[in-house]
């Protein structure tokens, strides 16, 4: 999307420019049809963007109020917003900057999915295998009609390594190319005659289930598809989702531990991928750890209701992808990076609060804050979990990125 500057004057008047501030309070006797009583004004500093030599010019007159103008400042043209206006009122402090409505960044996508033998597991409280049920919930979350537009893409693990396992994955690959080329690669659902749907139904069903869990290499080898995706498709925002039932095995170093790090790697990377996590079975909290460092608070986990828990489990994962990734606008002329400011809106009656700006997610904390993707060449703007959060629960909520006055940065903590 584009948009056009707003245009600027070059010449101000700093009562005329006083009265465009709501906090400032202003004593305007322009009543012009109180029997034409003449009322006398002095005017204010203007600034003149020439550099040339300082300029006095007549207010004139207004009906019948009468103004006599004041002297004018002058501005350095190598730097436009550093004048002096006489009396103290900087260029910063006038600024009015101009919103424009943040527009949603498309969220997809990527499963990596555990087929190890112990998905196979009937779980008390449940009719069917932990495989029964996800492969039964996927068709219906992803043919829901909300979910039309969305990119997904699907892999399994583990993979089949060398040894007695032969071309099955009961002996597991370590290798992390082998979890580098998706099973079903990524496209836009539903896709033709529900191509897209249909390709992850058949992949689910043709998958042999057996073998252990080598979370670690599979988490990589997702977190680097979504990466190089991630970079190929700046408009878009593609997030990991594992799907496991449990404590990684095999291929050590290979733990909860070493998820957990690799995905605080790639959460805080460039770009930054986010990586979820559904948890299928019971006793399954230490996967929270791993949902912290991708940076995504808890995983959700599922040990009762059937397929039914687990697409409602699917559908609050995406929709708690949906409010926090913004595109940049792009502005004819070019964007002064250092002149965007963001403010949100909780809810359609709610008021506009500004958001300051932080370094980067680690730098947000549990409060507010937003941060570019990359501080170089930033493609959208990422709010904090805690700005994020209530944006994310409540319908009608608006972002507005506010372009022309200098960026207001939250100052590290204590």
């Amino acid at each position: 999307m584009s948009f056009l500057r707003a245009s600027t004057i070059s010449v101000i008047s700093i009562g005329v420019l006083a009265a465009a501030f709501s906090g400032c309070s202003i004593d305007s006797p322009d009543r012009s049809d109180e029997g034409g009583i003449p009322r006398t004004g002095s005017g204010g500093a203007g600034v003149d963007t020439t550099g040339g030599a300082p300029t006095t010019g007549s207010g004139g007159t207004r009906g019948p109020v009468i103004g006599t103008g004041g002297a004018t400042g002058t501005i350095d043209p190598g730097q436009p917003d550093a004048g002096s206006a006489g009396g103290g009122l900087t260029a910063d402090a006038a600024c009015l900057a101009d919103p424009v409505r943040g527009e949603k960044r498309q969220v997809d996508l990527y499963l990596m999915m555990d087929s190890s033998g112990s998905m196979m597991n009937v779980d008390p409280g449940q009719t069917a295998s932990r495989w029964d049920l996800l492969r039964a919930a996927l068709p219906i979350f992803l043919s829901n009609p909300t979910n039309a537009g969305m990119m997904v893409g699907l892999d399994f693990f583990p993979e089949a390594g060398p040894g007695p396992g032969g071309n099955t994955n009961a002996n597991p690959s370590c290798n992390v190319a082998d979890y580098s080329m998706a099973n079903v690669p990524i496209a836009m659902l539903p896709g033709l005659n529900n191509a897209q749907i249909d390709a992850v139904t058949a992949a689910v069903n043709g998958r042999m289930v057996q073998g252990s869990t080598p979370t670690t290499p599979a988490l990589t080898g997702a977190l680097t598809v979504a990466r190089d995706w991630q970079m190929a498709h700046p408009d878009r925002s593609l997030n990991v989702v594992l799907l496991s039932d449990g404590e990684p095995t095999m291929c050590m170093p290979n733990s909860i531990e070493t998820a957990s790090a690799l995905a605080r790697m790639f959460a805080t990377g460039t770009p930054p991928i986010k990586t979820y996590v559904l948890g299928i079975g019971p006793f399954l909290n230490n996967l929270n750890q791993i949902a912290q460092g991708g940076g995504t608070g808890m995983a959700y986990l599922v040990d009762m209701g059937g397929a039914a828990a687990l697409v409602a489990a699917l559908a609050a994962i995406r929709q708690s992808t949906l409010s926090c990734d913004y595109k940049i606008p792009t502005l004819d002329g070019g964007l002064d990076l250092k002149k965007i400011n963001v403010s949100t809106r909780v809810g359609p009656t709610g008021m506009h609060a500004e958001i300051l700006q932080v370094a980067d997610a680690i730098s947000c904390g549990t409060g507010p804050g937003w941060f570019f993707d990359n501080a170089v060449n930033p493609t959208k703007i990422t709010l904090c979990p805690g700005t994020c959060g209530p944006l994310q629960v409540t319908d009608g909520s608006e972002l507005q990125v506010l372009i022309g006055c200098p960026t207001r940065i939250r100052p590290p903590p204590n």
